[in-house]
């Protein structure tokens, strides 16, 4: 039995569905078996669940952009994870002079200076603000993220 492109077409995506169709002139089961048998198989569905992005927070001393031992630990820990996970875009989100000694430490980490996105911030945006006018030291912070 010759059938036309349309009506394999139909016959395919109804059994691939599980669906029975009956309504094809001349279709007989073993013909509807042989075709259900020549079809693709569908692919198993596979529930991925979503995973957190890894995100990275560097903190800065007072009147300083310079990186602290711990600054630096944490930026090769976010350089690794990057790499890791084959990032393709690393943004730097924070005060632009920090912001650039974490983009410049990532760079001597060996992460490609065209895969890093500075975002600027100003100080208009604390976690924490302070009653007495003191800047407090979790507000000078980068996030790095990917």
């Amino acid at each position: 039995m010759i059938l036309n492109i349309h009506t394999r077409a139909a016959l395919t995506a109804g059994l691939i569905a599980g669906c029975a169709i009956l309504l094809v002139p001349g279709l007989t089961k073993a013909n509807a078996q042989n075709l259900a048998a020549a079809a693709p198989a569908a692919a198993p569905a596979t529930a991925t669940p979503a995973q957190p992005r890894p995100g990275y927070v560097v903190f800065f001393e007072p009147n300083s952009h310079q990186l602290s031992p711990t600054a630096a630990i944490t930026i090769r820990l976010a350089a690794d994870a990057a790499r890791a996970n084959k990032a393709h875009i690393i943004r730097i989100v924070g005060r632009a002079d920090y912001a650039q000694a974490v983009k410049d430490q990532l760079v001597l980490q060996g992460i490609a200076p065209t895969s890093i996105a500075l975002v600027g911030r100003d100080d208009s945006g604390p976690i924490v603000r302070a009653s007495t006018g003191i800047a407090e030291p979790i507000n000078r912070r980068v996030l790095i993220a990917f």
